[in-house]
């Protein structure tokens, strides 16, 4: 684990030449001790992007984003994998926990990092202080299906399947249980076209980015 790009760096972050040097230099820490590199590095004023020379990009093999919003969610999203598929996402938060104290008494803590469970925040009882994930305008369909899919979620929650594609830890349903809840609750006309019907749903609530969907198992982001 490089911490960070820039203080581990003899020259600058934006000429081709010193990147390249860093690049070969990590591909060398790597080939020696067959093990991964990762290079934690910052974005720029705007957040879109790596801060400095695009070459570094360019020669990675993953590449993860890690925020952290206003109520300090911090979310992890794989944007870009060489031999895989982007968009996965895992959420966490940090816990304060006392370790001990030090020699005047005063309590020494620190942080560890607690898988963060959106179904408990969009679950929690009146009252509560809870933070909603953010979720883009939706067509009524889509909503009536989202809102179905928490609900067969929060009666009936499945663990994921292991997959490099789905995140740890998350809870969710198979197609099948959710379009037949939407078959039930009316939400798709089972007697019209309930597939093309629950297909729309779904590609809806994806762009959206508030459901993934992996090998028959659906979640929410």
């Amino acid at each position: 684990m490089i911490d960070t790009l820039n203080r581990s760096l003899f020259g600058s972050e934006n000429r081709d030449e010193d990147m390249g040097a860093y690049i070969r230099a990590a591909d060398a820490i790597r080939e020696a001790l067959g093990c991964t590199v990762a290079i934690i590095h910052h974005c720029g004023v705007a957040g879109d992007r790596p801060r400095g020379h695009t070459s570094l990009t360019g020669a990675v093999d993953a590449q993860l984003a890690v925020k952290r919003d206003s109520a300090g969610i911090i979310t992890v999203k794989l944007e870009w994998l060489k031999d895989g598929q982007e968009g996965a996402e895992m959420v966490s938060r940090l816990e304060q926990v006392e370790l001990g104290a030090d020699s005047y008494g005063d309590p020494i803590v620190s942080c560890v990092v607690v898988a963060d469970d959106p179904m408990a925040r969009i679950l929690a009882t009146p009252g509560d202080q809870i933070v909603r994930p953010a979720v883009a305008k939706l067509k009524p369909k889509a909503k009536l299906g989202l809102d179905q899919l928490r609900e067969c979620i929060a009666e009936s929650p499945r663990e994921a399947p292991v997959s490099t594609h789905i995140p740890a830890g998350a809870r969710g349903v198979t197609l099948d249980e959710w379009r037949d809840r939407l078959g039930k609750a009316e939400v798709i006309n089972v007697k019209g076209n309930p597939r093309q019907e629950f297909k729309r749903i779904r590609e809806d609530l994806q762009s959206a980015k508030v459901i993934g969907v992996w090998d028959g198992f659906v979640w929410l982001t």
